[in-house]
């Protein structure tokens, strides 16, 4: 099947190269949408048939709705020779655009929500642990649900100034309580041993070195101590097939004006974050269960076990209640990972 969907998408690409921005993105969206919809209908075995059928319709349909819709129309893409140091910067800067639509709501509860879903799930609580780090916080969102759900102190650290400044913003905790500061994944800025909770929730497989990362959160924590892992999983899926196709042919559409037609098209900013995730973020690093492993082994973690549920949406809780899924859809699933010291 994947060879057959490969060839499918190279095929599209080649017909897309003269189409305009508008085409390619009604596209991409689709695809996403497509994705949900396997879901919702329990996977039914002809989606390729049925994905290749509704493309057909869609071209035919886009030049209409595209001429009836009032979207920006300008930009520009990225330097695709951009030097590899400015990377985390670009990450941070994706981010930082996506976190101001959320509204107050959705950017303290929703966090939380999900957490305490995916902990419970997997018999796990976070309510005793003292010093915790997030490692890559983006806005705080995380390091915020953290605090409210147990954790004594949290230090949130990420590349971004933008995003540092936005999460001292949002935070209604006092310092002593929640602290930003602005470092690197890579590099953090603190003693040996000094966190009881390490949390890495997406980031470090958007990095240049994402083995050096995992080192470092094992640098800072104690003996004993625990932590939360989430990397991409699932290589050589149709989900990823499927996000590298659209990062083809949106290469030269801008991440503002995605957001813009999805904000017209009616998506909500939980939905828009996500997709411009995967659509513009310079690296998206994939792995094998085996090769986390591998990597959790060599940063020198005694101990790990990959988390085998989530919430409704996530991957391995979508394979947990669908024992008949094609494999190729999702792959191994999520590599979410709860270690220790």
């Amino acid at each position: 099947m994947r060879s057959k969907i490969l060839d499918y998408f190279k095929e599209l690409s080649d017909s897309l190269q003269q189409s305009d921005i508008t085409h390619r993105a009604f596209i991409a969206i689709y695809l996403f949408d497509f994705l949900d919809r396997l879901n919702k209908e329990k996977f039914p075995k002809n989606y390729f048939e049925r994905m290749r059928e509704e493309i057909n319709q869609l071209n035919d349909f886009v030049t209409v709705l595209s001429t009836h819709l009032d979207i920006p129309n300008s930009g520009n893409g990225w330097d695709k020779d951009e030097l590899i140091q400015e990377i985390d910067y670009r990450t941070g800067n994706v981010y930082y655009k996506l976190w101001q639509n959320f509204t107050k709501d959705e950017y303290y509860q929703e966090p939380k929500d999900l957490l305490k879903d995916r902990l419970s799930r997997n018999g796990l609580t976070v309510s005793k642990f003292k010093n915790g780090i997030d490692a890559g916080c983006g806005g705080g969102r995380y390091t915020l649900a953290l605090k409210s759900m147990g954790v004594d102190k949290m230090q949130g650290i990420d590349i971004s100034p933008d995003s540092i400044a936005f999460a001292k913003k949002m935070s209604e905790f006092s310092e002593n309580e929640v602290s930003f500061q602005q470092a690197s994944v890579l590099e953090l800025p603190f003693d040996d041993e000094n966190f009881d909770f390490v949390f890495s929730n997406g980031v470090l497989h958007h990095t240049t070195n994402t083995e050096k990362g995992l080192s470092e959160l094992y640098r800072v924590l104690q003996a004993g101590g625990k932590g939360w892992l989430y990397l991409y999983g699932g290589r050589e899926s149709l989900f990823w097939d499927i996000v590298d196709f659209c990062r083809e042919i949106l290469s030269n559409v801008p991440q503002s004006y995605m957001q813009a037609l999805m904000k017209v098209l009616g998506y909500p900013p939980g939905r828009i974050f996500h997709r411009v995730d995967f659509w513009y973020v310079p690296i998206n690093n994939r792995y094998f269960s085996d090769e986390v492993s591998d990597m959790l082994d060599e940063a020198g973690f005694s101990s790990y076990k990959k988390l085998l549920r989530g919430v409704e949406y996530d991957w391995d809780e979508i394979i947990y209640n669908n024992k008949e899924i094609d494999p190729y859809i999702y792959g191994e699933g999520e590599m979410r990972f709860w270690l220790t010291k």
